[in-house]
């Protein structure tokens, strides 16, 4: 055994190859992406760009590739990624050895964003490639959402009356700084509506806009918007909220008035914009009983004569109890809309206005109100487990059993209940880009059909349960439903869905499925947050969030690729795929295989007996921009042909498990 260390000496010279693309390993991703991104059509991006009259232009192509590389490597900053490129070798031959600045790349980063745009379209073609690969096997499909928090601070939340005196601020410094305001003793725009005898300055009225017209969505984000823009369209957008909330309202009171008109009220509280209608009904229909009981002792006691009528005669009706009542309740009822009155007029929100839902009132609290950031008012602020309430986007993303992504989308929803329609859409697209991939790389025709698609307990919801679509396992959480008791057999039925599905996840089969839940929607958000970064969006806006989504979800998807490349199946081993032996089995509870699909193809226990490529007649040179171990000539038409799209084939909702459950679990 040497006792002695190596000798380190840092003053001999350091010889590199000439060439620097020598300094990168074939293996490594950036050629990886090189080879895959010249494969890709582009033809979108190119159609939004143009090289200009001046100099040459970057090409789009080397743009695209020089921003998925640095996604890749968790950078998102324009100003970084132009510094990387002069002084790290894989940035530089990801980027040809050019140096786009940092305005190039923002405005490029820009014009691709938005929905539907180019980038939607370059995922889509990912999808295929990885599908042609051997990629999207969907036997189990897990969804799941995670909050991403926004370029902006919970700290520039307003709510409507802090939006109007912001607004208030800008027209005031607008007006000053133009020596057109004369307001003396208040602020521009304060005394609006006060008439002739108000302030000159503020004659017209300026109330709710005051004057600031600023679009609701900037088409291309708020990056780029002034302060007094994103201002205007948060209270435009809080007072198209706020409309659409009170027509509801109104809505709902008419109807509850309507049923107290015909003597039918629904029990609950009364809405307060029908409060004082709802209390005089009350009273005279208390009045009118009481009056007509009255009426009746008197015919009794005239129908007497004279004998006499057993009992005392009722009191009449400004004496009743009952009518004392009533009278009292309207009393408070006009009162408290008194009260409503006054503070709207003093442009104060109305306690039972926007944002006090059932439930929200607490005795000794103040109702929330709704908020709008002015930072960037396409984010919401949503409570996060670790962190409280942050501004944030709710971001939904299905994977595959394999960790493929199949779409990714963000949303501004609060929570996921409402995402289990959106998301089985999003699949459904997906299946038919990676069934169209899957023929056209000659794989097994099982490996495209859905089979499960996997929830959190955030989703569970009866319409959730019950919706049509692919077979699905919600987790019910702490759920117990009082009809439901007794043991579950595989014949039993229930009629409420939700405890169909407490019967599912209680089934051996059913956890089994499940566990795949957790590795699956846990380790993709882990691998966006830790490995890309992406826990902070860095561009504003709804559309260009959803384009920073997606483009993280696409280099997502080409490094499983690079990672999974040289354990797929290689073409020799294709035929014996699709002629494995095929294993019938009874259709059961989501998740099991139909009679028709053949058994899941398993990856050998020892890999390293397995023939060299070299043995099985398919030779692998490692050539520049190619994978060392599997060259990508079957990927060359990257473009999604439409013919090879077909929609899906309907699958039933809920089902149970069969007869031959614990045979296959017993051969496995």
């Amino acid at each position: 055994m040497s006792r002695k260390y190596l000798p380190v000496n840092r003053e001999k010279p350091m010889f590199l190859p000439l060439d620097m693309q020598e300094w990168v390993p074939r293996d490594h991703f950036v050629w990886f992406l090189v080879d895959v991104a010249g494969q890709l059509d582009i033809s979108a991006v190119e159609a939004g760009t143009s090289p200009g009259k001046g100099r040459p232009g970057y090409d789009p192509r080397m743009l695209v590739t020089l921003v998925m590389y640095a996604m890749s490597c968790g950078e998102r900053s324009s100003r970084q990624i132009e510094d990387r490129t002069r002084v790290d070798a894989a940035f530089r031959i990801a980027s040809g050895n050019q140096f786009p600045d940092h305005s190039t790349l923002c405005r490029f980063r820009q014009r691709t964003g938005g929905e539907d745009g180019p980038l939607e379209d370059l995922f889509t073609q990912v999808l295929y490639v990885c599908a042609v690969a051997g990629l999207g096997r969907l036997r189990v499909i897990s969804v799941d959402g995670s909050k991403v928090w926004a370029d902006a601070s919970r700290e520039a939340n307003r709510t409507l009356a802090g939006l109007r005196k912001l607004s208030r601020q800008v027209l005031q410094e607008a007006a000053a700084a133009d020596g057109e305001c004369g307001c003396e003793g208040h602020g521009h725009g304060e005394a609006a509506g006060a008439g002739g005898d108000g302030c000159p300055c503020c004659a017209g009225g300026m109330l709710p806009g005051l004057g600031l017209c600023g679009p609701a969505v900037l088409p291309q984000g708020w990056g780029g918007a002034s302060r007094a823009e994103r201002i205007a369209a948060a209270l435009a957008d809080l007072e198209a909220a706020r409309e659409a909330e009170d027509a509801a309202r109104r809505q709902q009171a008419d109807a509850y008035l309507a049923k107290t008109r015909a003597g039918q009220a629904p029990p609950g509280r009364v809405p307060d914009e029908v409060a004082v209608t709802v209390a005089e009904i009350a009273l005279e229909q208390a009045a009118a009983a009481q009056q007509s009981r009255c009426d009746a002792y008197d015919q009794r006691a005239a129908a007497s004569a004279g004998r006499g009528v057993p009992g005392a005669r009722p009191a009449p009706p400004e004496q009743a109890a009952a009518v004392r009542r009533c009278r009292e309740r309207l009393a408070a009822a006009r009162k408290a809309a008194a009260a409503r009155a006054a503070q709207a007029a003093a442009g104060q929100d109305p306690p039972g206005g926007a944002g006090t839902g059932k439930g929200k009132r607490r005795r000794g609290k103040k109702a929330p109100q709704p908020v709008r950031n002015i930072t960037d008012p396409d984010s919401r602020a949503m409570h996060c487990t670790r962190n409280g309430t942050v501004q944030a986007y709710n971001c939904q993303l299905p994977r595959a059993d394999d960790g493929l992504v199949l779409a990714a989308r963000a949303t501004q929803e609060v929570n996921d209940a409402a995402q289990v329609g959106p998301t089985l859409a999003d699949i459904t697209a997906a299946h038919q880009v990676i069934a169209a991939g899957h023929r056209a790389g000659g794989h097994c025709p099982a490996w495209s059909r859905i089979g499960t698609v996997v929830y959190d307990g955030g989703y569970f919801s009866e319409k959730n349960c019950a919706a049509e679509g692919p077979d699905r396992l919600i987790s019910p959480g702490s759920w117990e439903s009082a009809g439901s008791s007794g043991p579950h057999t595989p014949a039993c039925r229930h009629q409420d869905p939700r405890d169909q599905m407490a019967h599912n996840m209680s089934t051996r089969q059913g956890r089994d499925i499940y566990r795949r839940r957790a590795p699956l929607s846990e380790g993709g958000f882990s691998f966006l947050k830790d490995k890309i970064g992406l826990r902070r969006f860095s561009m504003r806006g709804l559309p260009l969030v959803q384009a920073e989504l997606t483009l993280a979800a696409t280099v997502s998807n080409l490094m499983l690729l690079h990672r999974r490349l040289p354990s797929l199946p290689r073409p020799a081993t294709l035929p014996a795929l699709s002629t494995a032996p095929r294993v019938t089995c009874q259709p059961g509870m989501p998740g099991t295989r139909s009679p028709a699909a053949p058994a899941r193809p398993r990856r050998p226990a020892n890999t390293r007996n397995r023939p060299s490529p070299a043995s099985r007649g398919h030779p692998r040179p490692a050539t520049r921009g190619q994978h060392p171990t599997r060259p990508l000539t079957r990927l060359a038409s990257a473009k999604v042909p439409q013919h090879a799209l077909e929609p899906s084939e309907p699958r039933g909702s809920i089902s149970r498990p069969g007869p031959g459950y614990r045979a296959r679990h017993a051969r496995r």
